[in-house]
């Protein structure tokens, strides 16, 4: 499975499509995530994660495929910051994904931008899409706008530095969405209809707060490890749901709890231990 998914993914599918080479040559660590089932007083394999030392993640979730599913449960892509933040779509660039009858593959230029997609689904007979990413570029990789698989304008605006001040996407010409960047980070999503999501980091860089349409996300650290993820319900302002991480004295993560507050109480609703290879 290892090697067809490595060919997989640095396969040229026509001339049009960018190769991306992924180094997979170097793993950094294996992950085991183990579900307890307290009833059973059993565990159950959730989930494999594998780092390179590339900075590439590739999540297996081993439990997902049915009999009747063609593929595996599969994510591999490159995060910006540390793989629990992973929430933030920003923050990611998915390389390969697939699941049930159906997989992406994201081919990325030299800059680091999308150049193109392969997307196949099986359903009574096989659906093969391909994309090619119309872009067009300033100086020094800059980009000025590309045009994604939706016929969507994302228009790129810098500061007088060369830093990324926003994108503003538009379909026929009318701005429906404006992403707004500081310091490299995204720090606002405006939509046209006047809603907004808004980021917030710590003095390391770190997401400390974001909202959705309904929910606020606070992230909280120990040291240098994300210790607590509490969610709120944005109206109200309720403490709705929160997850709690267990590390060892170097930093390892050994343990999740997630908790609900239902009626007014607070339960314990899942458990996750680690083991490493």
């Amino acid at each position: 499975m290892k090697n067809i998914l490595l060919i997989i993914l640095i396969s040229v599918f026509t001339s049009s499509f960018s190769q991306v080479k992924i180094d997979t040559s170097e793993v950094k660590s294996v992950r085991y995530e183990w579900k307890v089932d307290s009833k059973k007083k059993d565990t159950i394999l959730n989930q494999i994660l594998t780092e390179y030392k590339s900075g590439i993640y590739k999540e297996v979730f081993p439990n997902f495929k049915k009999k009747h599913h063609r593929y595996p449960f599969i994510n591999i892509f490159e995060s910006k910051t540390e793989y629990l933040n992973k929430k933030i779509k920003s923050n990611l660039k998915i390389h390969f994904w697939s699941v049930s009858n159906g997989l992406q593959k994201n081919f990325y230029d030299e800059f680091g931008y999308l150049d193109s997609i392969y997307f196949n689904y099986h359903k009574d007979s096989l659906i093969e899409k391909k994309y090619k990413i119309e872009k067009v570029y300033k100086r020094k990789g800059k980009l000025n706008y590309l045009i994604n698989k939706f016929g969507e304008k994302e228009k790129h605006f810098y500061s007088l530095f060369g830093n990324l001040k926003r994108i503003e996407k538009s379909n026929d010409s009318v701005t429906f969405l404006t992403e707004y960047f500081k310091n490299g980070k995204i720090a606002e999503v405006a939509y046209r209809s006047g809603i907004k999501f808004n980021y917030e980091y710590d003095k390391n860089g770190r997401v400390i707060k974001f909202n959705d349409r309904t929910r606020t996300y606070h992230y909280r650290y120990n040291d240098s490890e994300l210790s607590s993820i509490e969610k709120f319900l944005t109206r109200k302002n309720i403490l709705y749901e929160r997850i709690l991480f267990t590390y060892n004295p170097n930093g390892i993560l050994i343990e999740k709890k997630e908790y609900k507050k239902t009626g007014g109480k607070e339960r314990l609703i899942n458990v996750y231990k680690y083991t490493y290879k």
